[in-house]
């Protein structure tokens, strides 16, 4: 493990060196939400190059962190408004949205929405975003609030919708008009939501799930959800078709039986960016695991595991994506939960394989509560 990596360099390509104060446009990056508990929270910025990577900066988020919650809950995601691009960081220690313009990282400031809580043991908040509207999802309260992402990434709360249960993972189909959330273990439940004008959220689930399926990714042409499920067994996934209303269809499933690898718990999902693949986390036993995916015929075939360097150190791992916006994603970065500030390095083979690069794990030397990474420059859909 290498807790102090050398300053960064770039994983597919030489880049320039950055001053420690910036975020430049070009490279690629891994963007984590620390979420210490009942401390001020704090986001790092990781840079990479070769088989390396280092922190260019630890931003504050100004308010506190929870330290908990479902694995798969997106707490880290980049949006935009027009061409400007915004971070937006979860602080469920205060129910807060913290926001920041990219490239400068200035702050927008952190919002509220007044009906919502993520706040308490074991709970904390998930974020989604396409278009000009963030959702926020708040485990306390078991709601989700709607922002407008307006100029300079400030944002404005539009309405607060009821969910079913507490939310446990969510994603917006590419085309802006469905929110698809998984509601996780042990209400085998998920749940869509046709999003109107001006963001209102228009129900048409719940609806049964076979196995706590939490996490959600999305196909690119918005023709299906593929959930996780948190099962604490082996690894299992559940392929619901999206309808053009919005609503979901008759769920496929595979795995569940050891067909699909032993890795244990598998609420964290992430679809390759030429959607050959599906990554796993699995989030109990500390593995990665690599399936094969297709639509047409509608497929899911188990490619292979890697077990994590530090698995035995290591109380959980959390949420996973790729590192490049094309291809089969070239690498994954995977948010690892110890108490230090731990990012996975997996190197993507052509045949979906993966296998974790010498010196990984890398250490952003802040105290957290790591589960969330998001890449920059994100995938498209």
């Amino acid at each position: 493990m290498k807790r102090t990596p050398p300053f960064v360099l770039a994983i597919l390509s030489i880049v320039a060196l950055l001053p420690t104060c910036t975020f430049a446009q070009s490279g690629y990056y891994a963007i984590t939400n620390n979420d210490p508990p009942g401390v001020t929270n704090s986001a790092t910025i990781f840079k990479l190059q070769g088989k390396s990577l280092n922190v260019v900066k630890n931003l504050s988020s100004g308010t506190n962190g929870n330290g908990g919650g479902a694995f798969d809950l997106p707490r880290i995601v980049l949006g935009k408004n027009g061409s400007m691009q915004c971070l937006f960081v979860v602080d469920a220690g205060n129910s807060d949205v913290a926001s920041f313009q990219l490239p400068n990282l200035s702050k927008a400031g952190n919002y509220t929405d007044p009906d919502g809580n993520g706040s308490g043991f074991g709970n904390s908040m998930g974020l989604a975003t396409r278009g000009s509207l963030l959702f926020v999802a708040y485990s306390v309260t078991e709601n989700i609030g709607v922002f407008q992402i307006g100029s300079g990434c400030k944002l404005s709360l539009l309405g607060t919708y009821n969910a079913a249960t507490s939310v446990a993972g969510l994603k917006v189909t590419p085309d802006g008009k469905t929110l698809v959330v998984g509601y996780g273990f042990g209400e085998n439940l998920v749940d869509s939501f046709s999003i109107g004008q001006n963001g209102v959220l228009t129900e048409h689930g719940p609806y049964p799930s076979l196995n706590g399926a939490a996490g959600v990714d999305i196909t690119k042409d918005n023709k299906y959800a593929a959930f996780g499920d948190a099962t604490g067994g082996s690894t299992q996934i559940e392929v619901y078709p999206i309808n053009s209303d919005g609503s979901l269809g008759k769920e496929t499933s595979f795995g569940g039986d050891g067909s699909l690898g032993t890795g244990q718990d598998s609420s964290s999902v992430w679809i390759s960016p030429n959607e050959k693949f599906i990554f796993v986390a699995n989030n109990l036993s500390k593995q990665v695991t690599s399936l094969g995916f297709s639509e047409a015929p509608l497929n899911v075939s188990y490619v292979g595991i890697t077990t994590l360097h530090d698995a035995g150190q290591i109380t959980s791992i959390g949420g996973l994506t790729t590192v490049s916006p094309s291809g089969n994603g070239g690498g994954l970065y995977v948010a690892e939960f110890d108490g230090d500030g731990l990012v996975g390095l997996l190197q993507i083979n052509a045949d979906g394989s993966t296998k974790e690069v010498p010196d990984s794990p890398f250490d952003n030397g802040v105290t957290s509560s790591l589960l969330s990474v998001a890449a920059y420059p994100p995938r498209s859909f």
